[in-house]
């Protein structure tokens, strides 16, 4: 890719000449598709899980029909059968013979039918008794097509969350059976129908911590995992030089390597957030280039700033929706005690985990670091963890570190 056509700034994922290098990631995960593996796609936020399931679905397209199932507003199984439903709707084969399971629910013609009215009068057609065979219906005429199918199923982890924990974030019984009963029906179908249909599950929060402390890990067992990782450091440089060609904007090697020792891990989305800031910096001052000062300045004013605080935010925002207000408040005791100290010791993590539920402290410590682990907040080494990532790092002790008492100055 000549970076031409790169944006500095770009939305939830990108395609085509917006996609940038992945080449050997994207190649890997269309071959373990057209093996016919589900995967189980994981990465920590704004590394490109989505970019790469548009990416691989647009190479694939002629010899796969693949739908795109973004559960992100979906609260039931119901709801995840009806979006699974409405991806169809691309294919037209596909759509007539989806159309077929809920006939006796439709009382107008599809054309007449709006698509947010369109899910009503689905969802209408889908109750506690039924969505399951409904469920198997739809499959079974995804498994007919002339081509094998692949579905990328998008933020399961945040369905399954609300089907684990509701609104009072309490695990019953009750609520585990749910999605065990969800998670056993998407397992079935993909051993039903394995060679015909791929099942792609991915999301923002991880769904293995959550199927973990559920009991329930044994139905993810027909999904191999895929793992992508952050940037290299070569490809992130690679990826400034680009964009630096494609605006005009001169990038000296010492800038660049200074924009990623900043920046340390190499999160897409947050190299280009960067180069953005840059670019913007030096166009309203006028100035000739960038310079390595210019590069502190801006990390700290924007990165670490009001404009950078929007979007490092939601790492925030995402803890609360998962954890709840109880975990939540460790979480956030543990995360900024690792801001401010440098790392989180065991020690530090036990009188902190024992300040917020007292002698039962051993259990929520033990979910809430499997969390904050998994979903890329922290790294571990031996038995201290630290932030992955220095940005995220210097941004949590700057929004929360003046009303913080460390865990050594505290009284157990």
């Amino acid at each position: 890719m000549s970076g031409s056509s790169l944006r500095r700034a770009t939305g939830n994922w990108v395609v085509g000449d917006q996609f940038w290098d992945r080449e050997v990631e994207l190649a890997l995960f269309m071959e373990r598709l057209e093996e016919g593996a589900h995967l189980l796609l994981t990465a920590p936020r704004r590394i490109g899980k989505t970019s790469l399931m548009k990416e691989a679905a647009r190479r694939m397209e002629g010899r796969f029909l693949c739908l795109y199932v973004d559960l992100q507003k979906a609260e039931s199984a119901s709801d995840a059968i009806v979006e699974l439903s409405l991806a169809a709707r691309q294919y037209k084969p596909a759509w007539d013979r989806v159309l077929s399971v809920f006939q006796h629910a439709l009382r107008d013609t599809v054309e007449a039918v709006k698509i947010k009215d369109l899910s009503i009068t689905l969802r209408g057609g889908l109750t506690a008794d039924n969505w399951r065979s409904k469920g198997d219906d739809i499959f079974q005429a995804l498994a007919e097509q002339d081509l094998p199918v692949v579905v990328f199923f998008d933020e399961v982890a945040i369905l399954v969350n609300r089907l684990l924990r509701g609104s009072d974030y309490v695990i019953t019984s009750q609520r585990r059976e749910e999605v065990d009963a969800f998670l056993s029906w998407l397992r079935a179908n993909s051993i039903r129908h394995q060679g015909k249909v791929r099942l792609v599950v991915t999301g923002s929060i991880g769904l293995e911590p959550l199927v973990r402390q559920a009991g329930l890990s044994a139905t993810l067992n027909t999904f191999t995992p895929f793992h992508l990782a952050p940037w290299e450091r070569r490809v992130a440089g690679d990826c400034l030089k680009a964009l630096s060609n494609g605006y005009g904007l001169v990038l000296r090697q010492d800038v660049i390597d200074a924009m990623l020792a900043r920046l340390g891990v190499c999160i897409p989305h947050h190299v280009q957030m960067f180069f953005d800031h840059v670019y913007e910096h030096v166009r309203l001052t006028g100035a000739a280039e960038a310079s390595v000062q210019l590069v502190g300045e801006v990390y700290q004013q924007s990165m670490l700033g009001i404009r950078g605080h929007v979007e490092l935010s939601h790492m925030e925002e995402r803890l609360t929706m998962v954890l709840g207000p109880k975990l939540d408040l460790l979480a956030l005791d543990l995360l900024t005690e690792a801001a401010v100290t440098g790392a989180l010791t065991t020690d530090a993590a036990r009188i902190l985990a024992f300040g917020h539920f007292a002698e039962d402290w051993a259990s929520p410590l033990r979910d809430v670091l499997g969390i904050l682990e998994h979903d890329g907040y922290f790294s571990k080494r031996h038995d201290t963890y630290s932030f992955a990532s220095p940005l995220l790092k210097d941004w949590w002790r700057a929004r929360f570190q003046f009303a913080y008492v460390p865990a050594a100055e505290r009284k157990v």
